[in-house]
Parts: C-alpha cells; structure tokens; sequence
C-alpha cells in the first residue's frame, strides 16, 4: 500500500539555496539541480547545512515545510521519518555540517496528551538519527497549531542530547507569539541557550507575511512601522551563543547574484554579530 495517494497533486520543490553569514542552506531540490548545486557549493568551500527536506522525492508529494513528526496518522509520521533519515544521509555525503527540520506545522493531532507521547517519541528518534550519523540535528521552533508551541516545550526536546540544538527562525517565533497572545522576546529568551542556528527575515504579522512571505532584513525597517527588532532579536541570542550559525530565509535563491539592497541587509546583520 503506498505511503501517500498516488492521484494526489505534488507540490512544486522550492529550490532554495539560502545564504548566510560565511555559509549555506540547503533546501527542498529536485534532483535535476542537485549538480549545479554541488558544484557550486564545492567552489565556494564554504560551510553548508541541510533543510529537511534536501530534495523532494517522489514518495512526499507535500510542500517542503510539512511534518508530520506528530501527527495522529502512522503513516504520515512514517513518511516524515523517511524524509529526515534521507536528508541524513545525504548531508552526511555531502559533508552537510549539520541538518534542520521542522518538528510541527499545521497537522499536528489534537489530542494533548497524544501530542506529549508523539514528542517524546520523535525525540528519542532523533537523537538515534543525529548519533548514527554523528549529525547535529537543529529543531526549527514552531506551534502554529495544536498543543507542542511552548518554548520550554522545545528547550526539553532538545537539551538532553548534544546534538540536538534548537533553530530560532526569527519570524516564524515572531508570528507564533503574536498568535500564541506571548511576549516575543521572552520566547526568544527562553530559547537562546539552546540555539544552535537562526533563520533571518523580517515581517510585519501574519496578514504581511501571507501576502509578501519572506522579508529581506534592512537597517530601514524600523519598529515604529510594525517590523521585527532584528537587533535586539539577534542580541538575545547571541549573548548566550556568538558562535550561532546564521542563514537568510528568503524567497530567492541568488547564488552569487544577490541585490545591492539584500546584501546591505546581511552586511548589517554582519556587523551586529561582530558588536555583540
């Protein structure tokens, strides 16, 4: 019996090869760019990270953000299993230096307690994946839905295992808070002992980011107008861990054609981590 609905539609692979800081991301491929990309992160000779999911294959036909790590269906946690154990795989012939996935989205179960169960099973889980291909694997915060959206919640996921670590993506915590009726940074404080890596861009709430996704950061984004503090966002976390591993989340991938206006952005970025 297959793992998914064969008659489904499949999802378009986002293709995104994100920047970072000295550094890059790599996320949701079809196999056919997988040589150009390996080719050109083979000539920068720069440090990369996996995304789950590397590439898309054919058996997760669903938008590369999905998990389903607790979700009530077997065969969906199934499928997400495999799609981590693969990006492990890969990241670890490819000299990846480490992996993120996401734990939750939008189908998580709505049964509390199941929810608790499904955790603590994922995290042992994980932490067999990160030691059989001695990976760190960095859990990217979220909790749009369901009972799993609490940073404590995250923090005891991850802080048993040296390799697992927590990935703060600044806006999703952003409009996660917002939904969740939080304080922003106290999430982020919360979790910054534990942060490993941080996904960067900006918005201005939930309705923004629906219509513009993912927000270039600049210096002129000011909070008065309803954007993110990124300086002090990046401050928190980096007082507990300078050595935090930065990528821009963006909506392109550039590769070496990135805007004059998006670099002003990560040269900023660059000198607030130099200062703090």
């Amino acid at each position: 019996m297959p793992l998914y609905d064969c008659n489904m539609e499949r999802a378009r692979p986002a293709g995104y090869l994100h920047t970072g800081l000295d550094r890059y991301e790599v996320f949701d491929f079809q196999k056919d760019g997988l040589g150009k990309l390996k080719s050109f992160v083979k000539r920068k000779k720069l440090p990369f990270s996996f995304h789950v999911p590397f590439f898309r294959p054919s058996y997760f036909p669903y938008i590369g953000v999905t998990a389903f790590f607790l979700n009530d269906d077997p065969s969906k946690r199934d499928l997400s299993f495999k799609l981590i154990n693969s990006t492990m795989h890969y990241a670890k012939g490819w000299k990846a230096d480490f992996v993120v996935t996401h734990l939750n989205w939008m189908e998580d179960s709505k049964n509390k307690k199941k929810i608790m169960n499904l955790a603590s099973d994922t995290e042992l889980r994980f932490c067999k994946l990160a030691d059989k291909y001695n990976l760190p694997v960095n859990v990217e915060f979220g909790g749009y839905s369901g009972f799993f959206h609490e940073p404590t919640q995250f923090v005891e996921f991850v802080k048993n295992h040296p390799l697992l670590g927590i990935c703060i993506d600044i806006g999703h915590t952003f409009l996660i808070s917002e939904t969740r009726n939080r304080n922003f940074f106290r999430d982020v404080e919360i979790m910054a002992p534990y942060t490993k890596s941080i996904h960067v861009w900006n918005t201005k709430g939930l309705d923004h980011c629906k219509k513009y996704n993912h927000i270039p950061v600049h210096p002129l984004q000011k909070t008065n107008d309803g954007w993110i503090d990124i300086k002090k966002t990046l401050e928190i976390i980096l007082s507990c861990n300078k050595d935090c591993n930065i990528v821009f989340e963006y909506n392109h991938t550039y590769y070496d054609k990135i805007p004059g206006k998006v670099k002003e952005g990560m040269e900023w970025v660059r000198d607030i981590v130099k200062r703090t």
